[in-house]
């Protein structure tokens, strides 16, 4: 029971603390969740000996649901954020599909049909970038909603073969606070490169072929996401006044009235009497008028 106390105290406490990230100032933070490669054409350069041939869309590469995550860190001031980010995508081949035209000219040249099956490829695409985010910060500490984009480069690693590029992405989020310092969202990126260019050797039937295939890389990702603020913190709570009581009534003086009326203070001493007039003169006897 007292176990129980404890643990409904410490949750009332935890529901009674404000939640008030993102305040402006410094974040970092870490994100994760899945990606989902979009379908790339890659136009090709096949060489056999000294014969090179080029081909539009010879290559439609499709990869399976992989994972990206990332870090970030960033300054928020007022609507504006700007932040850095790092971030590794990875997935795995799902199809490939070559061109008609393209397994036409490899079937001749082996002198037999040739199918997608023959053109070996790693199954696995990697995507490592280091981007620059400006973004628009909307809502208030508790909750709210940004939107922006960035741009960097990305190297990424293709069928045993890696090249870089710059890359653009665009995003779009939703956040809430969790504490004082902590916030968590769901946020939607999509990811697109430059121009890359991946080398690859392979034989069929005896017959060496050199390629490079040319194109770019595109995706859309899925991120949950936990960020920690630096500047923010719950207010702090000045308990209000009370007004002070009133003064205690003060008790009247003990007083005294004297013999001539007048009242005063019970410890002073009345005036003393005046006193009494003097008495007349004796009244003239008769004889003493005829002398």
């Amino acid at each position: 029971m007292r176990s129980l106390l404890l643990a409904s105290a410490a949750l009332a406490a935890v529901a009674a603390t404000p939640a008030l990230a993102a305040a402006d100032g410094p974040y970092i933070g870490i994100e994760g969740g899945v990606s989902f490669p979009q379908s790339t054409d890659y136009d090709l350069r096949l060489r056999n000996g000294t014969t090179a041939v080029d081909y539009d869309d010879a290559y439609r590469v499709r990869n399976k649901t992989g994972y990206d995550v990332d870090i970030i860190g960033g300054f928020k001031t007022g609507m504006f954020r700007i932040e850095g980010e790092a971030a590794y995508k990875r997935s795995s081949l799902k199809s490939l599909n070559v061109s008609g035209p393209l397994l036409d000219d490899v079937g001749d040249i082996v002198g037999g049909p040739v199918t997608d099956d023959d053109f070996a490829v790693d199954g696995k695409v990697s995507v490592a970038s280091a981007m620059i985010n400006g973004l628009l910060d909307f809502g208030g500490p508790e909750l709210g909603a940004y939107i922006g984009g960035g741009a960097g480069r990305a190297r990424v690693s293709y069928d045993g073969d890696k090249d870089s590029a710059w890359a653009y992405q665009g995003i779009a989020g939703v956040r809430t606070a969790v504490s004082p310092n902590v916030d968590v969202g769901l946020k939607y990126r999509y990811f697109r490169t430059g121009r890359l260019s991946f080398q690859d050797d392979f034989t069929i039937d005896g017959e060496a072929f050199e390629t490079e295939a040319r194109g770019r890389y595109a995706s859309h990702s899925l991120l949950a996401s936990l960020v920690y603020n630096f500047n923010s913190s719950a207010p702090v709570v000045v308990p209000a006044m009370s007004p002070a009581p009133p003064p205690a009534p003060v008790a009247a003086p003990a007083t005294q009235t004297c013999p001539d009326g007048s009242v005063i203070l019970a410890s002073d001493m009345c005036a003393a009497p005046p006193p009494p007039p003097p008495a007349p003169p004796p009244p003239l006897s008769s004889g003493e008028r005829g002398k």
